[in-house]
């Protein structure tokens, strides 16, 4: 269709021009050139109204680009559709003084058009960004959100735009198994298709004040953030929120990519995100520096398929500077990861989540013996099969070169809920890595019940993370000798809750005063206690058992856990009410009998 109208505004243009009677044409050449002006006029007139509506919708209303030179562009086109109509069905007889100014208007408008035109499609500067966003980012002194809420650094020589990003999309093209575990991982589901974000981001706006959110946005929406967008938006299809809880292998962000190109990059941590980052440290939140400046292919930027094509075959042909450009020594340390997973309060500075430098105390960062040191790649990026680390022989790249290790880029860590909603093979990578945690171990002495816990697999507090939420804790079931259930401990209440003085392994936030803090994690100000369990430790649960019970007994005992506390979910599902309850894991279980 493209060259069918690059065709057509040719031949309309060059037979326009032949009829200036500054060129001596027969008239028989005339007739027809008149006739080809016509009626090219008349089909482009059918082909690029659709087509310049599609552009004002995308550029001025989706991806707010208000360009003065499109306006001028538009207007003279419309000058030239209603003096090309006055010319066709009134004319210029010579004494009528508008069929005069609408041949002039006709006539010198096509010259200015073409060179407007030319100017608009191919010299247009990019959308002017507010310099005030990126001046607090770089400077964080400069304002209290900022010095609060980020310390991204921007290396740039200008400000960038949507347009200065890669849409993960695009790199499906020659990484398509990369790209369809990265689709279904958490690490894409971590703004729009992540109810539970969503509704926390909103709630800390509403009651902290809307640049709260920024906070939130590091890390989790960080190509809005630096784009100058101040909140996550909700995908919209027509007037309709868009369901993205189910949506597998990223078609929402395949299909935004093919209508709005680069322009709609809320998708969690994409794949530039992470590949452009050139420094990262535990030192605030979000504390790594990105940058969008590399070296580029010809026609990488093209917006027709046919330059995209070939942008990717130059590519394929030569890859070293692109390799180059998405590819760091510093990936392959785990303070890469400390940037996000090292968490701070924003007014006091407290550690909410501390990831990082609990790996950084444990066994596993020991760099002297590289048979016992582990970084948070070998963990949570090693393929896993049969509950153990299984390095995943193939490429990275389609049809590339055969690697014995392929990262994988599942990102196995303790959410399976949501991966699992898109693909199951995502959620049995990060069940797998949850079961290789702990170990069990039950003893009954003196009527006493005792359980170990033991961290065998995390290098890190287990659990980690968000532990406020985190629900890890022991069900446990006593029966004697007849079988009769004589104690039981981590049952489920009838409204989904985990039943009062149950063993947990969390974090518990307290405000000022003392009291649980519940959703508003953020106005943590006194740890009212924390029982995970360090890295290689083992914890001991104790339970007294009446004296009167008959031996022998048949205990059991579950090591359960569960992503978000049904309170929580109840209350996400208000606003999302497809999503369903997250089912309970059980990571062990030791069924014993004690005489």
């Amino acid at each position: 269709m493209r060259a069918v109208i690059k065709i057509l505004v040719f031949v309309m243009f060059i037979s326009g021009l032949l009829q200036w009677s500054v060129i001596d044409m027969s008239w028989e050449d005339f007739r027809v050139i008149q006739v080809a002006h016509i009626l090219s006029s008349i089909a482009i007139l059918f082909l690029l109204v659709p087509f310049i509506y599609r552009h004002i919708r995308r550029y001025y209303f989706i991806k707010k680009v208000n360009s003065i030179n499109g306006w001028v562009v538009f207007v003279l086109f419309i000058l030239l559709i209603a003096s090309g109509f006055y010319l066709l069905l009134v004319g210029n007889r010579g004494g009528d003084t508008i069929g005069e100014l609408s041949f002039n208007a006709h006539l010198y408008g096509s010259f200015l058009l073409v060179i407007l035109f030319v100017a608009h499609a191919f010299f247009s500067e990019k959308k002017q960004l507010t310099p005030l966003v990126f001046l607090l980012l770089i400077n964080p002194e400069l304002s209290y959100s900022a010095q609060m809420l980020s310390n991204i650094e921007v290396n740039s020589t200008r400000e960038y735009h949507s347009e200065d990003w890669t849409s993960s999309a695009k790199c499906k093209s020659c990484h398509s198994e990369i790209f369809k575990q990265w689709s279904n991982s958490n690490h894409k589901h971590m703004v729009g298709s992540n109810p539970y974000y969503m509704v926390m981001e909103t709630l800390a706006g509403e009651v902290e004040g809307e640049g709260f959110r920024k906070w939130c946005m590091s890390c989790h929406n960080p190509s809005a953030l630096l784009n100058g967008h101040d909140k996550t938006t909700h995908d919209m299809e027509g007037n309709f929120l868009r369901d993205e809880i189910f949506e597998k292998d990223g078609q929402g962000l395949i299909a935004d990519f093919k209508e709005q190109d680069n322009f709609r990059l809320e998708e969690g941590v994409s794949c530039v995100t992470c590949h452009r980052i050139t420094d990262a440290s535990s030192k605030g939140n979000a504390s790594y520096t990105l940058t969008l400046e590399r070296k580029k292919y010809a026609f990488e930027d093209s917006k027709a398929p046919l330059g995209h094509w070939f942008s990717e075959k130059l590519i394929n042909s030569n890859p070293d500077e692109h390799k180059k450009s998405y590819m760091d020594p510093l990936y392959k340390e785990s303070r890469y990861c400390a940037s996000c997973h090292d968490e701070f309060h924003p007014k006091n500075g407290i550690a909410i989540v501390s990831t990082f430098k609990e790996w950084e105390k444990s066994e596993f960062n020991n760099p002297k013996d590289k048979s016992k040191h582990k970084t948070c790649i070998d963990c949570h990026m090693t393929n896993l099969k049969d509950g153990k680390f299984s390095p995943l022989k193939g490429t990275s790249t389609d049809g590339g070169v055969i690697k014995e290790d392929v990262k994988v880029h599942y990102f196995s860590g303790s959410n399976h809920f949501l991966s699992g909603l898109k693909d199951k093979k995502n959620e049995e990578q990060t069940i797998e890595l949850l079961k290789s945690s702990a170990k069990l171990d039950v003893d009954v002495k003196d009527n006493v019940l005792s359980v170990g816990v033991t961290n065998v697999g995390a290098g890190h507090h287990l659990p980690t993370g968000v532990a406020d939420f985190r629900e890890l804790w022991l069900d446990v079931s006593v029966k004697d000798r007849d079988g009769k259930l004589v104690f039981s401990s981590g049952k489920l209440k009838e409204d989904g809750n985990i039943e009062d003085d149950s063993r947990l392994f969390q974090k518990v936030f307290g405000d000022e005063e003392g009291k649980p803090v519940g959703l508003l994690f953020w106005r943590y100000k006194i740890l009212l206690k924390d029982t995970r369990i360090p890295s290689k430790e083992r914890r001991i649960e104790s339970f007294a058992l009446a004296s009167s019970v008959k031996y022998p007994l048949s205990v059991e005992v579950k090591l359960n856990f569960r992503i978000y506390p049904q309170w929580t979910t109840d209350a996400v599902k208000k606003v999302f009410p497809t999503l369903p309850n997250p089912p309970i894991i059980e990571l062990m279980k030791v069924e014993k009998e004690f005489k």
